[in-house]
């Protein structure tokens, strides 16, 4: 059912809006290529408190699914910039049915996969605080029993 109306919502959706979406998804992606150096850094920061928290299998995992968001992050970037260099199709002035009905398809799809990234790499963010603030407090406990 989800599936049908998500459909619908695009074929009524203008170039405009739909520009509009895209140029959305392209800030989404920049500020988390941002989060992403971000939480390298932190988690390189705070190697320390991880080691001493033995967190070190858990954190190299966070790291390893941090990597794999990076590349997921810099496919739909790609992804998004060639989508919004094909919207002429849609407002060229031409009727090109067939490749308008391939281009709201794409549109859809990459909303799914924006969707479904967004889902995940909250995930991950939640994490890797929960891990490294598990680590700080471990420490500072250490630190106040001596």
């Amino acid at each position: 059912m989800e599936e049908q109306k998500n459909f619908r919502y695009i074929e009524w959706k203008s170039p405009e809006e739909m520009h509009y979406s895209a140029q959305q998804w392209s800030s989404i992606l920049a500020f988390i290529k941002d989060e992403h150096l971000f939480f390298e850094d932190m988690l390189r920061e705070y190697t320390l408190p991880i080691i001493e928290s033995n967190l070190v299998s858990e954190v190299n995992s966070l790291i390893d699914r941090l990597k794999k968001s990076n590349e997921e992050m810099e496919s739909l970037t790609r992804k998004v910039t060639q989508h919004q260099n094909g919207l002429d199709i849609l407002v060229d002035g031409k009727d090109q049915p067939e490749e308008e009905k391939k281009y709201k398809e794409e549109h859809r799809q990459i909303m799914r996969e924006m969707n479904s990234f967004s889902d995940t790499y909250k995930e991950l963010k939640k994490d890797i605080f929960e891990k490294i603030s598990g680590a700080l407090k471990n420490q500072k406990q250490k630190r106040l029993l001596k």
